[in-house]
């Protein structure tokens, strides 16, 4: 069977302007079987230079998707319509919609995650494209924190090698999480895909924490509740990021007691009785405070397991003139309390982002392995 031809435009503000949505909405075009092969980045405001792309595509391409800020949406729709009058409607929620003519499907959508935009992909796009092909594509997830680039890319070859074109994969690198969609269509042998999940489950081992399409806050939450467990958090340099990403869950009151943002030493010693000689001797930046950051939330009685994080996220170093990205994370129970080193290269962000996914993997692992 032919393969679809598909081509993506992002419109872009200016051309300083970054926008992320579009990673996540092509995203989900490719788990449900429907690749890219080119992606375009215009500036909105050429109308010229879109119409000159537009006009070969529809005669060249099965779909076109056409992504830009949702605030733009109305005067693209629009421009598209009375600049190609040879679309008609086939489906639309507020400003975004489905256009064909002939052969050809246009996909205009908003770059965010509301109803103009990955909504839209869910509710409309994925069924009128299963409908348009004929085809129904099934997709398994899996998704790992931690794992060795190196070994990811060898996975992902040998797993194209034995899928010999019968399977699409897809994988998305960020902040040391990596996501694996393995893409198929119901004539694909079931032995095969067991084959390729197998591949993953076993290549990528201990850094797996799940198997579907879930994340990892919501993994942690799960077994929580499972453990039949209560978490409280501390944190310094993550700045509250852990609790914010634990709380976004939904039912994660029933699991969650509380969370410190023990930014200041003085507020580490008050809160979480950290002691003042060993901040003056080793440091905020240490696994000693790390350790007794996890224990004063323990000792409080309210917690079974509590996650400390103390750091450096730099752009520059402080009075310690430790290395920037230099961090300790301490899980643990009233039994144990681990800490362990890390040393993250990136921006601020980056730091920080990397920070919370292995805080979050580890206090999964724990409570796993309880």
């Amino acid at each position: 069977e032919e393969q679809m031809k598909n081509v993506c435009i992002v419109l872009k503000k200016n051309v300083t302007s970054r926008d992320t949505g579009e990673c996540a909405i092509i995203d989900a075009f490719n788990l449900c079987g429907y690749v890219f092969q080119e992606i375009r980045f215009l500036l909105q405001s050429n109308e010229k230079k879109l119409k000159e792309d537009l006009n070969p595509l529809k005669a060249e391409c099965d779909n076109v998707l056409l992504l830009v800020d949702r605030t733009a949406l109305p005067i693209i729709k629009e421009y598209v319509l009375s600049s190609f009058p040879g679309f008609t409607q086939v489906s639309s929620f507020s400003n975004a919609g489905i256009y064909a003519d002939g052969k050809c499907s246009l996909f205009l959508l908003s770059l965010d995650s509301s109803e103009t935009g990955l909504g839209f992909v869910e509710n409309a796009c994925k069924p009128y494209l299963v409908k348009k092909s004929g085809v129904r594509f099934e997709q398994l997830v899996v998704r790992s924190v931690g794992a060795n680039e190196e070994k990811i890319g060898a996975l992902l070859l040998e797993a194209e090698r034995i899928s010999a074109g019968k399977i699409r994969i897809t994988h998305h690198r960020k902040y040391c999480e990596d996501t694996i969609g393995i893409v198929y269509d119901s004539t694909t042998p079931k032995m095969l895909v067991d084959d390729v999940v197998r591949l993953f489950a076993e290549g990528l081992a201990d850094t797996v924490y799940a198997l579907n399409d879930v994340s990892l806050e919501e993994q942690l939450v799960e077994i929580l509740k499972l453990r039949k467990k209560k978490i409280s958090v501390a944190e310094s340099f993550t700045g509250g990021g852990i609790a914010r990403r634990i709380t976004s869950v939904s039912g994660a009151s029933a699991v969650y007691f509380e969370g410190l943002n023990t930014y200041d030493e003085k507020s580490k010693m008050k809160r979480l009785g950290v002691s003042e000689v060993g901040l003056r001797t080793v440091g905020a930046v240490s696994d000693q405070t790390a350790y007794e950051m996890a224990l004063g939330l323990l000792n409080t009685g309210d917690c079974d397991i509590a996650i400390a994080t103390t750091g450096l996220a730099g752009p520059k170093s402080d009075r310690s003139m430790l290395p920037v990205g230099l961090c300790f994370i301490a899980v643990g129970t009233k039994e144990k309390v681990y800490v362990y080193r890390y040393k993250f290269d990136g921006d601020r962000t980056a730091i920080t982002e990397k920070a919370i996914n292995y805080a979050l993997f580890t206090a999964f692992k724990q409570l796993k392995n309880i």
